[in-house]
């Protein structure tokens, strides 16, 4: 549970996103919401959250939000870094705008926004039993190759080793900062379902409901993911039941990458 904890969501308009923001709210948390949509604003009032627009990839806008953060609230206890974009085209086919534009979101977002916050992070740390966490977002294309997505596999697996690097470094330094990644395999939202539609545009899938059906036929468990399923182990990892998990990569995908290649 979270109770008395802050948290601050990136890409919280997004469907793992909201679920992630209902659910800290659910467990306790005061909430602050991050997106480029402003349309989130209207979610947060409904959870009794804050809302702050910011761009990943500006560095001047997050410390904008860390300032408006520590003003408000004078610390911080959680940072999910979970904005991300995706990316189908193959690598031959990738342009450098392509391959910038997802390092930028997925990768540098992710860097800025440990950057931005482990200062207030690692001052609340000082006044709490369990110190503070941040969640960052990977993907099972972080852990190993697939075809069609480079430009997203190399972003992602940069944040895998960028979270484990910083989770050494604030041990080494006893910042009480946890970092670890949270990598989900296909999960039924508009992001996952984006690269069906070009496919269906392409005359290579019949329907993204059977794009859906496929995906879920490849899951151990025989389902797709939802983000619930999702927002449960950010919530646990922002949780002091976490306290001594760090540097972990922790797969989100009923079991898909423990499966025998």
């Amino acid at each position: 549970m979270l109770p008395g904890k802050i948290v601050v969501v990136t890409g919280a308009a997004g469907g793992i996103g909201g679920a992630i923001c209902n659910e800290v709210v659910r467990q306790g948390a005061t909430l602050v919401m991050t997106d480029v949509d402003d349309r989130c604003a209207a979610r947060a009032n409904e959870l009794g959250a804050t809302f702050h627009r910011l761009d990943v990839t500006d560095e001047r806008e997050w410390q904008r939000v860390a300032s408006e953060v520590e003003q408000k609230h004078g610390a911080l206890h959680g940072l999910v870094n979970n904005a991300g974009v995706i990316l189908m085209k193959s690598l031959l086919d990738t342009t450098l705008d392509d391959y910038r534009r997802i390092d930028a979101i997925n990768n540098e977002g992710t860097f800025l926004g440990i950057r931005t916050f482990t200062r207030l992070l690692a001052k609340t740390a000082e006044d709490t039993e369990h110190g503070t966490a941040i969640v960052n977002f990977s993907s099972i294309y972080g852990l190993g190759g697939q075809p069609g997505f480079a430009a997203y596999c190399a972003a992602k697996g940069a944040v895998r080793l960028l979270t484990k690097a910083a989770a050494l470094e604030f041990a080494q330094l006893r910042l009480r900062v946890r970092v670890n990644s949270v990598h989900p395999g296909p999960i039924d939202t508009a992001l996952a379902r984006a690269p069906m539609e070009v496919l269906v545009e392409r005359g290579q899938l019949k329907s993204v409901a059977d794009g859906i059906a496929g995906v879920a036929a490849g899951y151990p468990g025989g389902r797709i993911g939802q983000p619930d399923d999702v927002a449960g182990v950010v919530a646990f990892l922002l949780s002091d039941g976490a306290r001594f998990v760090n540097g972990v990569e922790l797969p989100v995908d009923a079991g898909f990458t423990a499966k025998a290649q």
